[in-house]
């Protein structure tokens, strides 16, 4: 209660207008309410360190998130710049920072789906192996290509499965190609 009343007095004389200052005062209205909730519950240690790391996690989050931003915001406060200096700075900054609307959201869907990828390029390499080796039917080996001699030769299932091959090579390659 008396953290409540101090947060009130503190914040009566800041001007409401300022985008920074709600958000810091959003922040500790949650704060001061989220200790509120701790104090009248009962966690186990196992869960308040579990809550303790995804405290920090978000605020190490916000913080990378600030330090990305700073240069737009610099870029922003100049005002002797004229449009086309702006244009070509923002041109520069966007050049120069690997930037988008999904800053903040975690990088597990990447690995998941990295590791999707991975195991079917595995397998489309050891299925199109596997039927080069093989011995196939012959009513399977539809037309030989190049005959090696008159028993053995390079049919169309051979590249067949060499396109396979090369499928996933390509996606295994595309898969861990950094962007």
């Amino acid at each position: 209660m008396k953290l409540k009343r101090l947060l009130n007095d503190h914040h009566s004389d800041q001007a409401p207008h300022d985008p920074q200052r709600q958000d810091i005062v959003r922040v500790e209205k949650k704060v001061s309410e989220l200790i509120e909730a701790i104090e009248q519950a009962d966690i186990g240690a196992q869960h308040s360190k579990q809550y303790q790391k995804q405290i920090a996690d978000a605020f190490q989050r916000s913080a990378t998130t600030q330090k990305k931003l700073a240069p737009f915001k610099e870029l922003d406060q100049e005002n002797n710049l004229s449009r086309e200096e702006l244009l070509e700075g923002l041109e520069k900054l966007l050049a120069e920072n690997q930037f988008d609307s999904r800053i903040n959201t975690p990088k597990r869907g990447r690995l998941v789906q990295k590791g999707v990828m991975f195991i079917l390029s595995i397998l489309l390499i050891i299925v199109g192996f596997a039927m080069i080796i093989m011995p196939a039917p012959p009513s399977f080996e539809l037309f030989t290509v190049y005959h090696f001699n008159i028993n053995d030769g390079v049919t169309i299932m051979d590249l067949v499965s060499l396109l396979i091959i090369f499928g996933g090579v390509l996606l295994f390659v595309i898969n861990f190609n950094k962007k």
